[in-house]
């Protein structure tokens, strides 16, 4: 009976670090992609001095949070991403559009790729 209560709690405990783990990597994913679209939004209007700061601020707010990520994940995906933050701002100070809307969707496109090989999918677990 032993055996079968100590089974029961190393599964709950399991699936609870699991859940808790899906939820932080989909929220966090999910709050940097609305505040890359909120830069998105800015470069539109032509508001280039708002963009950079705050793309910088994502940019090293991103940085604190990749800390924890590349425990939880694999460290191209983060890096990517980081990358991809810090060229978005260099392309806003040298007001190249073209160039800072390609890095932004790169971002958002990892940032997608990180939520969802977090799924608990067939793919994803074997």
């Amino acid at each position: 009976m032993k055996r079968i209560i100590i089974t029961i709690v190393l599964l709950i405990s399991g699936i609870s670090a699991s859940l808790t783990e899906l939820i932080y990597i989909g929220n966090t994913a999910d709050s940097f992609t609305n505040k890359i679209e909120a830069v998105d939004a800015m470069m539109l209007k032509d508001d280039f001095v708002k963009a950079s700061d705050l793309c910088g601020q994502i940019s090293s707010e991103w940085d604190n949070t990749a800390k924890l990520l590349d425990t939880l994940l694999i460290h191209d995906y983060t890096d990517s991403i980081g990358i991809n933050l810090s060229q978005m701002k260099t392309y806003i100070d040298n007001n190249s559009i073209e160039m800072y809307f390609a890095c932004s969707a790169g971002a958002k496109k990892g940032l997608a790729s990180i939520k969802g090989s977090e799924y608990p999918d067939f793919n994803n677990i074997f």
